[in-house]
C-alpha cells in the first residue's frame, strides 16, 4: 500500500515513474549500430537472433541549436525544439531489439563530439547548454526540467527507449560539464557509460565525480588511435572496478577488405581478447565496432575477395564468428 500511495504521489506531482535501465549482462557481448538509421527490419530481426547483448545506436551529434542529428542522416533531425521528429519506423525498430525471442538485453545510444580541428559539436554544446549562468539565443541552459539539454535526453528515454547513454568525447574532455550532464542522465533514471581511447585523467575525474551506480561500463577503444590500449592497463589508471570492454574495429571498416586503422578478422579479435583475458581475468566482455563496417564486409565479398579476411559471406554469419570470438576469448 506504501508503494502504490508512493507512486501516486509521484504521478500526482507530475515527477513519474520511470522503469529501472537495464544493466549490463554478466557476459556483455555489444554491437555499435553505425549505419542503422531508419535500418530496416531484416537488419534489426538478424540483431535479435545475433547473440549480442548491448547494442549501441551510433553516432548521434548535437548541434548549436540543441537538435540531435544521426550520423546516417546529417540533413534531418531525430530531434528538433525538445521533440522527436525522426523517422517513426527506426523506434519501433529500435524497441523490438528487445522483443521476445532476442539476446539484447539493453539499448545505449552514442554521443559523439568532434575529432581535432573539427568544427565545435556535441561536447562543445554540452559544456555551453550545461552552465545555467550563460545565454545562448535559442537555448534554455542549465540542467533543469526546462533545459535544452534535459528535454532531449528525456526523449531518449521516453520515446527511443534508452538505458544508457554512451560518451565519446574525444576532444573537448570537460570534466565539470560532463559530471553535470552525468548527474541529469542520473535524475532521468538511465546509466551513462564511457567510450574512451586516451587522456586517462579526464576519464578518472568524470568517475570520481559521478555518483556511484550512474557510470556501468567503460567501452575501450583498441583500434585507430587506441589500438595499443589495453584494458587491464586502463583498469589500473582509472583505479576503478567498473567493467572495461574492449572494442575491436572489424574487417570491412573504411570499405575495405584489408587491415586498415587496426581493423582485425573474427580471428585476430579472439586472439586480442585472450590476451586481454590474462592481463585482466576480470574482463566480462567485449564489443565490436559497427553495424555498418559488417554490412561493408558481406557486401564487398571480403571472404572471396580477401581470403585471409575471414570465411563469413553474410551478415548473419559474420555478426556470428564476431560474437562468437568475443565469448570464446573470455
Amino acid at each position: 500500500m506504501k508503494m502504490l500511495l508512493l507512486s501516486f504521489f509521484l504521478f500526482a506531482s507530475g515527477i513519474g515513474v520511470f522503469a529501472q535501465p537495464a544493466p549490463v549482462a554478466d557476459t556483455n557481448l555489444t554491437l555499435f549500430g553505425r549505419g542503422m538509421y531508419p535500418g530496416n527490419d531484416t537488419t534489426y530481426a538478424k540483431l535479435r537472433e545475433s547473440g549480442f547483448t548491448t547494442i549501441i545506436l551510433s553516432s548521434f551529434y548535437i548541434k548549436a541549436n540543441g537538435d540531435v542529428f544521426s550520423g546516417d542522416d546529417n540533413i534531418n533531425p531525430i530531434i528538433h525544439d525538445g521533440r522527436y521528429v525522426g523517422d517513426k519506423e527506426w523506434l519501433k525498430r529500435v524497441a523490438s531489439l528487445k522483443q521476445r525471442p532476442t539476446s539484447v538485453t539493453r539499448i545505449e545510444i552514442l554521443l559523439e563530439g568532434r575529432w581535432i580541428n573539427q568544427p565545435p559539436n556535441t561536447f562543445d554544446f554540452i559544456q555551453d547548454f550545461s552552465d545555467a549562468k550563460k545565454v545562448i539565443p535559442g537555448i534554455t541552459t542549465g540542467t533543469g526540467t526546462n533545459s535544452t539539454l534535459y528535454k532531449l535526453t528525456k526523449v531518449m528515454k521516453d520515446e527511443m527507449g534508452i538505458d544508457a547513454v554512451c560518451i565519446d568525447d574525444e576532444s573537448v574532455y570537460n570534466s565539470v560539464s560532463m559530471i553535470k550532464y552525468g548527474e541529469m542522465i542520473g535524475r532521468l533514471n538511465m546509466h551513462m557509460s564511457l567510450c574512451p581511447f586516451r587522456n586517462y585523467k579526464y576519464w578518472r575525474d568524470v568517475i570520481r565525480g559521478s555518483k556511484k551506480g550512474l557510470i556501468d561500463a567503460i567501452y575501450l577503444q583498441c583500434y585507430d588511435g587506441g589500438m595499443r590500449n589495453v584494458p587491464g592497463r586502463w583498469k589500473d589508471s582509472l583505479g576503478t572496478k567498473l567493467p572495461i570492454y574492449p572494442i575491436f574495429l572489424c574487417r570491412g571498416a573504411f570499405s575495405t577488405c584489408g587491415t586498415s586503422h587496426g581493423s582485425k578478422t573474427a580471428n585476430e579479435i579472439k586472439g586480442e581478447m585472450v590476451r586481454f583475458k590474462k592481463d585482466y581475468p576480470a574482463m566480462t566482455g567485449g564489443a565490436i565496432w559497427q553495424m555498418a563496417d559488417v554490412n561493408s564486409y558481406v557486401i564487398k565479398g571480403c571472404a572471396v575477395q580477401t581470403p585471409e579476411s575471414g570465411t563469413a559471406t553474410t551478415v548473419s554469419e559474420f555478426l556470428d564468428q564476431l560474437k562468437t570470438s568475443l565469448k570464446e576469448g573470455l
